[in-house]
């Protein structure tokens, strides 16, 4: 079924599950957005409904009973389906305001948001430290790698997946400047260096070609033969090294610290430094989230709201600002 709209378009009313879909995932990508997890999400929602012989468009009973469907999902996975077959049926509706309207937040929240870990300096120096005692026989320079994994992560807020992949050729030492090149969705950014940190990637890599008998390395953490560092590598080493945060005999509170909160903690102790300099943080944000390769500045947001340390913060700036001042 069509009709024109003002301008003469011809626009589909959907009226099935299955058109619902295609019309949802041609018009995200005809904006340039590739769609390319939810579409293979959507699809399942579409033979979920034709093997429950549904007939018509999305409906809060098809949506509930498809996004709580199959064994071993979390809450928040499930409350996520649920969303995304809300969102296609919102925007059936645009074209069909008689199609069935689906409630919001049904199932709860969509992520299961995890606490980060802020890591204090002496922690930081101290996990680097313990990392050059890790010994590996079959690869040896593992805790060269590890040692400066962390040391990378704390000072520039890069992500796992960005370390493993920074060719050696990404660091200019004449410009002081590092390159991340297609990380996340397919974007690229230039991460100016201060001189400490230039100079210890240096120290670093002399350290690598040192221990390959002066050979060079096309990535720039490697393992034992040049060989390229795995995440998973990183985060099994990681594992074993943040015990020396506690003793092997005591039990976290919470879960345990990540090699990955070093970017958390990178963003925080900024913001930190920053309000103790007296600059306008909120002003300084949008630097900060182009540095750590956010798309925009609400995933920045996302990544610090909630911090105690933050909020300590927060707290003492509305103490001041209102202090003396009478009820």
């Amino acid at each position: 079924m069509k009709y024109k709209t003002m301008r003469g378009i011809d626009v589909t009313v959907a009226r099935t599950v299955a058109d619902q879909v295609e019309s949802f995932v041609l018009f995200k990508r005809g904006l340039g957005i590739e769609m390319a997890t939810s579409a293979v999400t959507l699809a399942q929602l579409v033979r979920f409904a034709d093997a429950r012989g549904h007939a018509g468009p999305i409906d809060l009973e098809l949506a509930l009973a498809w996004a709580t469907s199959g064994e071993g999902h979390t809450k928040a996975y499930e409350a996520s389906r649920y969303e995304l077959a809300r969102r296609v049926a919102d925007f059936a509706r645009v074209t069909d305001p008689d199609l069935p309207r689906l409630p919001k937040g049904i199932l709860g929240k969509t992520k299961a948001r995890t606490v980060p870990y802020v890591y204090k300096d002496e922690e930081v120096a101290l996990l680097m430290s313990c990392a050059q005692r890790l010994y590996y026989q079959q690869d040896p320079m593992r805790t060269l790698a590890m040692e400066f994994t962390i040391g990378l992560m704390r000072s520039c807020g890069l992500r796992t997946c960005e370390v493993t992949a920074l060719e050696d050729a990404d660091f200019d030492d004449g410009l002081g400047m590092l390159t991340v090149r297609l990380s996340k969705n397919g974007r690229s950014r230039l991460i100016p260096l201060s001189e400490d940190v230039a100079g210890a990637i240096s120290e670093y890599r002399a350290k690598r070609d040192s221990l390959r008998g002066g050979l060079g390395c096309t990535r720039l953490v490697v393992g034992s033969g040049g060989r390229e560092m795995r995440i998973w590598t990183l985060d099994s080493m990681f594992a074993e090294l943040r015990m020396c945060l506690l003793g092997r005999g005591e039990m976290w509170t919470r879960r345990p610290p990540r090699l990955y909160d070093l970017r958390h903690t990178m963003a925080v102790s900024t913001l930190l430094r920053w309000h103790g300099e007296g600059r306008d943080v909120n002003a300084m944000l949008p630097v900060l989230a182009r540095y750590l390769g956010h798309a925009s500045i609400a995933e920045t947001y996302w990544y610090l709201t909630g911090t105690p340390e933050l909020m300590e913060v927060a707290c003492s700036a509305f103490e001041s600002h209102f202090a003396g001042v009478e009820r």
